[in-house]
This record gives C-alpha cells, structure tokens and sequence, in this order.
C-alpha cells in the first residue's frame, strides 16, 4: 500500500478551516469547439462535497474570444469543484472533454495557488503551481474510463441474467468483476506513487483515496442493483457471493494509512457497511433493509475517532435522507461524534426535522398559477411529497399512496401535498396531466424551476426523491421521511401516524 508521511498539520478538515482564501482559474477554450458558456461549481464543506451536483456554489463562467476567467473567494485551503461543459456529439473530440465536462468527474483544487487550463480538439492541459496535482487527478479519471469500459465489456459478454442463470454463472461474472476493480486500484496506487516527487503528502494521500472510494462504491453499487432488479434466483446468489467474498474483505485502501482528507473514501465506507449488514438480510426476503442506526451500530464498531466521524456523518447524509430519524438516535450520535462542525449540523438536523420543530413557511405556485402557502393549508395534517419527473421511485411512491389515500379521502383535514422540483413548468404541467405522479385530490405545487437550490428543499436538506415530510395541524414537522407504504407494515405504519395527527 502507499507508505505516506503523517502530516502534523492538517490543513483541510471538512469546515474547520479558515475561509480566507481566494483563487482565479483562467482558462482558454479552442474555438473550434463552439464553447461560450459553461458552469463551474464547488463545495467549501463536506455536506455540499457529498452532493455536488445539487449542492454547493454554482458560477456560470462566460467564455469571450476563447479566453474565460473564474474568480473564487472566501474558500478553504482545499476544496472539490467539476466543470460542466456543453455536451459535444462529434467524434473528433478527445475524450478529455468528456472526463473534464461530462462525466461528473470532481477536481480536488487548492485556494491562493495559481492554474491555467487549456482545451483543446485534442486534450486539455494545465499550467501554473497546480499543474502536477490536476495532471495526475485527469489520470485517474482516464483510468476510471477505462476500468468503467471494461466492466460494460464483461457484463455484455455474460448477457443479462434471468431465471436461467446458474449459480456458477454469477460466481465468475463477479469474481471476474471484482478482479477488474482491484487491478484498477493497484494500477492508481503506482500512478500516485509515480507522482509522489512533485505532490505533497496531503494531496497524493487525498486523491488516491477519491479513486479508491469513488471505485469501490461504484462497485457495491452495481452488486446492489443485481440484487434490486434480478430475479430472486440471481438476487440469492448475488446476495450469497458478497456475503462470502466482500462482507468480511478489509476495507481497500488500508484506513491505517488515510489522512482524513477524503469526500469519497469515507462515503464508500458508509455505503459497505450499511451493504454488509443489508445482504446478510437479503436471504431472508427482498424487503429486509437495515436502518442508519443499526449502520451506525457497524460503522463505530469498525472505526474509531476521526475515521469514524467522517464514516459516520457520510452514513448519515446518504441514509439518514431516506428513512425516519428518531430523537434518540440524533441524541445517540451526537455524544458520538467529536466534529463539533458534524455535531452542529446534526443539532440543526434534529431541530428541523424531528418533532415539534415548525414547518418551513412557503410560498409555492400551483398548476393554476396561484401561491399556495403554509396559510392556505391552516389546522390540516399534511403529508409533503417532493419529487421530479422521471424519477423511478416518485413513480413507485405513488402507486404505494393508493391504499393510504384511499383511506383518508372522506378526511377533509387531511392533505396531500405534491411538491414537484422540475426545472421546467412545461415538463412540470405535463406530468400532471399524465397522472403518473399524482392524483386529482392532491394540492399541486412547484418551486419555480429552482430545483434543489429551492429554499424549501435546503431547508429540510433534501438530498434524494422522493422524499415526505408529515405536519401536523399546528404547523409542526411529525416526521421526516416517514414509512414509505412499499410494504403492508409500512403502510399501516404510515396510516397510524397520520391518523394519531388527525385525532389530536
């Protein structure tokens, strides 16, 4: 594994840097790729780092005779931002424009420290003091298109899995798989290594665990797709193989050895633990999923001080999005965690959303054009459902809210709030007509095309769709992300606590 130095001083610590810096990125794109805007957006926090793409600052950079300049200020010492260029079909082009533009790939960039691009038909290349870092991060990201073109090579090569599919099949497919995911690694171990005479310590450390936990979640990733959309055949022997080759694997990377500079490395380690502790559960039926306090329970046996925080804060950011959050878990964690800057935000977390904290106070269009506010809905229990127009699981939320709407359809103190984040009112207007996503009953609301960037959305730091939120009649958030009716259990779950709003 890479053997590096320990840095005595630690200079990016998810937020407890001092925000002083500043930097200017100047740029020149080649003409003949028709560029003349594009959007450059960066995260100063670890909150916004694990969702950059809804999160964060966003600039759009204006590109004039070619040339473009961006200006930052009030940054960290460290901090992750990708550029999102027009989309270019043309065969000419290198695939450096797609790595940098379009595939979502992050910089780790660092403030007060001059850089120049260029962009060209034929690559990109960057000049001034980050000109080694950024140079060996877009080899990485090279590396990762290739491993990812492998993958799709192998998964064509077996064909799709259906109820045919043996056991045996699936073992060599994912060892196969599983082989192609380390050599990756060990190729971006020497990569980095092969850079460590013009890197820092901080910086080499830090980029090979980007690649290490961007991999490696990819790869957990795909398996726990085999088992959400595979045959139940497949899905037990999927669920089978991980439990025997990856659930007791150590963690790849050697935490031993991580610095603690990484967005990527402990979001994979969250995911893994809450995997482990969910395919065990698979053998005894596709509904069994473990909560981000039993998550916890694994991560903190696992991982101790920083580590853990990190760990620990990432599970909760990834899962705690998703399901119901009780006081006594948000208490739990945070005489657990040390980062006074997680303890802040898990402090405000449970303010927001746990009971009794009043409701956000919006101001929504509906399909009519008319604002809708927290006023017109005065002295009713709501039930809020955010979601966007061809999300699956907005789709799967809505034909599960039949039985529940059915039963309290002759309740007029009981409403359904549909909160749609569509960018755009016509694609907006459409799905409602299509009824996919809603019904008549509901109220239909829109927040302006502003997607997560939304008030509303920030406010309850909404990360995933759908997403629900129970008020009760006096205004008050019940529940964040309450049962989600996709079981029986669920739903009579869901059913009792709405009705226990409506008896008070």
């Amino acid at each position: 594994m890479l053997k590096f130095k320990v840095l005595f001083v630690l200079l990016f610590a998810f937020g407890t840097t001092l925000f002083a810096q500043k930097l200017t990125i100047n740029g020149q794109i080649d003409k003949q790729l028709k560029v003349d805007s594009f959007l450059f957006r960066y995260a100063t926090n670890f909150v916004d780092q694990e969702n950059l793409y809804g999160k964060g600052e966003e600039v759009c950079v204006k590109v004039k005779h070619g040339r473009f300049q961006i200006d930052l200020d009030s940054l960290p010492a460290t901090f992750y931002a990708f550029i999102r260029l027009p989309k270019n079909y043309s065969k000419d082009i290198s695939d450096d424009y797609r790595l940098i533009g379009n595939r979502g790939n992050f910089f780790l960039l660092k403030a007060d420290t001059p850089m120049e691009m260029q962009l060209s038909q034929d690559g990109v290349t960057f000049s001034g003091e980050q000109k080694s870092a950024l140079d060996c991060q877009l080899e990485l990201f090279r590396l990762k298109k290739k491993l990812d073109d492998r993958l799709i090579t192998l998964k064509n090569s077996f064909g799709s899995f259906d109820k045919t599919t043996t056991a045996a099949q699936i073992n060599d497919y994912l060892s196969a798989y599983k082989a192609m995911n380390q050599n990756a690694c060990r190729e971006a171990e020497k990569l980095v290594v092969s850079y460590a005479q013009v890197l820092d310590t901080m910086t080499a450390n830090t980029v090979y665990y980007d690649f290490i936990g961007r991999t490696k979640w990819d790869e957990i990733n795909h398996i726990n797709w085999l088992v959400d959309f595979s045959p139940d055949s497949v899905r037990s022997y999927v669920a089978k193989y991980y439990n025997q080759y990856y659930t007791d694997e150590p963690s790849y990377g050697n935490p031993k050895n991580y610095r603690g500079a990484s967005n990527g490395y402990p979001k994979y380690l969250a995911y893994k633990a809450y995997t482990d502790l969910s395919k065990s559960m698979a053998l005894l039926g596709r509904r069994i999923k473990p909560n981000v306090a039993l998550a916890d329970l694994l991560i903190s046996e696992r991982y101790k001080g920083n580590l853990y925080d990190q760990v620990a804060f990432s599970s909760l950011l990834a899962r705690g999005t998703k399901e119901y959050l009780d006081d006594m878990f948000l208490n739990s964690l945070m005489g657990n965690i040390k980062n006074e800057d997680f303890k802040q935000y898990v402090r405000n977390l449970r303010k927001r959303r746990t009971t009794h904290a009043r409701s956000f106070q919006f101001a929504l269009e509906d399909e009519n054009g008319k604002m809708v506010t927290n006023a017109d809905l005065k002295g009713k229990v709501i039930l809020l459902d955010f979601w966007f127009t061809g999300c699956r699981g907005c789709l799967a939320l809505h034909k599960n809210m039949e039985p529940v709407k059915a039963y309290f359809k002759n309740n007029p103190d009981f409403k359904y709030v549909s909160i749609s984040i569509d960018k755009e009112r016509g694609k907006w207007l459409n799905s409602l007509q299509k009824g996919e996503y809603t019904d008549e009953t509901d109220v239909k609301l829109w927040t302006g095309g502003q997607r997560d960037a939304h008030p509303i959305i920030r406010y309850y730091q909404i990360a995933s769709y759908p997403t629900m939120i129970l008020i009760n009649g006096n205004d008050e958030v019940v529940a964040m992300n309450p049962p989600n009716p996709y079981t029986e259990r669920n739903k009579n779950a869901l059913i009792k606590m709405i009705d226990d709003e409506l008896k008070q």
